[in-house]
């Protein structure tokens, strides 16, 4: 599943992510693939990738074959020019990733799956929604006996932070990070002369950062105490009391290598915690889908896209006899 953080800073631009591919084998259990992979992509110099999520995709062209995602991303950078921002290189990213994906009828196929289980246990549908984030579908319904009841499937999103820096009208570098997922939405998560410019965004397993820096894992919103607050007080009340839990971080004065340091801390900390834990009561049974090295890679106003530390396959000449 992984996690991916960027760090934007007057400095300049912080993308880190781990390197492990995890996924569920034919009897459903998870297995840990690789601890090698690549999640982090220069696109040109002056904007990077990151993807958590999905570890490999159905192969369009090759039926019943799969394909690293990386390869996907690959050639949609492979197709950008110089004119592309990167609000552009975004929406490229999120058409292509959906062309090959398919989350819409992915999404039907469960909903059917799950109105025939429902009907084969003598249940009877009540009402058909959207889960959070476009990712899955619930429905309501009413067991053999007429009790209320639900049942929601949902498909692993796409998870893309795309960020780096555009000309402004001054011509000078303009720093831009969006937020992508797959199903669901494009956010511009950072602008340049917005008071949200500084600060850090990540996707993938992010319990674990959410506790430490906002204050609260944001699975709590499946709480009924939640869901009652909002009820008697109020959605905008409930949210400005959560947000006074949050650490007071100044991102405007954060130099670049304590934004390094920050990135590499919260995906070290999500790999240990993960080590040592198999989700939460509420959510048992997590997959442990962060480890392996933590890549990272810089993006710098005037100087562009660099790797601050990353893997390297070593390439050694055979011993000449």
């Amino acid at each position: 599943m992984s996690l991916t953080i960027c760090v934007t800073t007057p400095e300049g631009i912080v993308l880190a992510a781990d390197s492990r591919q995890s996924y569920r084998n034919v009897v459903g259990a998870s297995r840990i693939g690789s601890d090698s992979a690549t999640k982090i992509f220069p696109v040109d110099d002056n904007i990077g990738v990151t993807v958590a999520g999905p570890a490999f995709l159905n192969d369009p062209g090759s039926p019943q074959q799969t394909r690293g995602i990386g390869t996907f991303i690959q050639e949609v950078i492979d197709d950008i020019s110089k004119k592309d921002t990167v609000s552009t290189v975004a929406d490229k990213l999120k058409n292509y990733l959906e062309g090959i994906y398919k989350p819409v009828e992915q999404l039907k196929v469960i909903e059917l799956e799950l109105e025939k289980q429902i009907k084969q246990l003598g249940g009877t549908i009540v009402k058909k929604d959207k889960a959070p984030h476009d990712e899955g579908v619930m429905i309501e319904y009413t067991d053999k006996d007429g009790k209320p009841q639900k049942a929601v499937g949902q498909i692993i999103p796409i998870s893309l932070i795309v960020a780096g820096y555009d000309k402004t009208q001054e011509g000078k570098p303009g720093l831009s990070a969006f937020l992508v997922r797959i199903p669901g939405t494009k956010e511009h998560k950072r602008q340049q002369g917005t008071p949200n410019q500084y600060g850090a965004t990540w996707t993938g397993q992010t319990d674990v950062v959410s506790r430490v820096v906002l204050g609260f894992d944001q699975r709590m919103e499946n709480l009924s105490f939640i869901q009652a607050a909002r009820q008697n007080i109020g959605n905008e009340k409930v949210k400005g009391e959560l947000q006074s839990l949050e650490y007071i971080i100044n991102w405007g004065a954060m130099t670049l290598p304590d934004a390094v340091d920050f990135a590499k801390l919260m995906v070290q900390t999500t790999s240990a915690i993960q080590r040592f834990s198999d989700g939460i009561p509420m959510f048992p049974g997590d997959i442990p889908g962060v480890g392996g090295p933590v890549d990272v890679a810089i993006i710098l106003p005037e100087k562009g896209f660099h790797w601050n530390q990353t893997k390297e396959l070593k390439l050694e000449k055979p011993a000449l006899s």
